[in-house]
């Protein structure tokens, strides 16, 4: 069950902080996108704009990895010019640890940020990075399939 157990847990992504991230020392947010930053299928919203505002006055680098297609990921990410990667196969690693080495990013200064115990948090762990859970943004929204998964990961959570 550790594997499911997020390292911190945040009510909103806004409320992680540039000094909390300093304070950890990180340089890479690899972050899920529907639910995590904005509503299922969404743009951006003023609190995500200032939010990576911030990150990239500090220098820490934001990429998106999603399991939506590519499609919604570059909808999303173009207009911000951040990094973005769909069909990311959440919580498989290989795709993922390409990316990081194409990037230069360490996982002890990177954080996997995201809404799900069984994609965002497992992969994160498997990667050997920092994880921080959100609540998510908009549950009534969501595609039927993320609703069961929710119902596995309440069961996942009384264990901690």
């Amino acid at each position: 069950m550790s594997y499911f157990k997020p390292d911190y847990l945040f009510e909103h992504f806004s409320d992680i902080t540039l000094g909390w991230l300093e304070k950890n020392n990180v340089k890479h947010i690899f972050s899920d996108l529907d639910s995590t930053l904005a509503a299922h299928d969404q743009a951006g919203s003023k609190d995500f704009e200032d939010w990576l505002a911030g990150l990239k006055d500090h220098n820490i680098e934001l990429v998106i990895l999603s399991n939506n297609s590519q499609g919604r990921v570059d909808r999303f990410t173009k207009p911000y010019e951040i990094k973005g990667f769909g069909m990311a196969a959440k919580p498989a690693t290989t795709k993922i640890k390409g990316i990081m080495k194409e990037l230069g990013a360490k996982p002890e200064t990177s954080i996997f940020l995201g809404d799900q115990l069984f994609t965002d948090i497992w992969c994160g762990k498997r990667l050997g990075m920092k994880t921080v859970l959100v609540h998510p943004l908009e549950p009534e929204h969501e595609p039927w399939n993320v609703s069961i998964k929710r119902s596995l990961e309440t069961i996942v959570r009384k264990r901690w």
